[in-house]
């Protein structure tokens, strides 16, 4: 079935404003799909830029081939989030290329709601601890923090070394947050691994403002009848 085109991106007011969801060459591509799906099943206009690394790791992960132009990529990547391509939240996603620098969000007239880099390679990371904005993920990223907008950043690797660690921190005073894939075990619901995906995903959105997610339980305090840790 052939997906309904989006409208043109233009400089809409704020509340029709998109977010940047970016996947770039780490593991668990997944992690990045899924907030995308999260997203604009909130109805949030969604821009999605995928690196050219992370088509290799897609690739290996996932056993899709995604294609390069982006209506054809947009259409492959609802088939990865299993939305209908007509329906309405299809038209919620837009696919730009990572090569594009002059894409809309390249520029910081152009509004976003923020931007989240889910998975977020160390090269990444690297790239915007040293200012270096050489394509769209890294520029879009950029204009992010320079407008004080969300940027959610997903880490993905372990072990850390120490450049890994100061990148982070470095990015963390320019006013990125970091929100590492981290297992939890409170919850029942966490006893699978869609449930800790989940709860990474809600942690992500939580960080961009959309609390009204039901992704995943959150904490309300020990049961009476549980007895306190000693």
């Amino acid at each position: 079935m052939t997906r309904s085109v989006p409208a043109p991106l233009s400089n809409q007011a704020h509340d029709q404003a998109p977010v940047v969801v970016a996947l770039t060459g780490a593991t668990a591509s997944i992690i990045g799909f899924m907030t995308l799906k999260a997203l604009m099943e909130l109805d949030q206009n969604v821009l999605c830029i995928i690196s050219s690394k992370s088509f290799q790791v897609i690739a290996e992960e996932m056993g899709v081939a995604l294609p390069t132009h982006p209506q054809s990529q947009a259409e492959a990547v609802l088939k990865i989030i299993d939305i209908d391509p007509d329906s309405h939240t299809a038209r919620r996603l837009t696919c730009l290329s990572s090569k594009d620098t002059g894409a809309p969000p390249a520029s910081g007239t152009f509004l976003t709601k923020g931007m989240v880099i889910a998975p977020c390679s160390m090269t990444t990371l690297g790239k915007l601890a040293s200012g270096i904005a050489d394509n769209l993920v890294c520029r879009a990223a950029d204009v992010t923090l320079k407008e004080r907008r969300p940027l959610v950043l997903v880490p993905r690797e372990s072990p850390l070394n120490r450049i890994h660690l100061q990148n982070m921190l470095t990015v963390h005073d320019a006013g990125a947050r970091l929100v590492p894939p981290v297992l939890s075990f409170y919850k029942p619901a966490f006893n699978t691994v869609d449930g800790q995906l989940m709860h990474t995903v809600g942690k992500v959105l939580d960080q961009l403002g959309f609390t009204q997610h039901q992704l995943s339980p959150r904490w309300s305090g020990m049961r009476a009848a549980d007895p306190l840790p000693v």
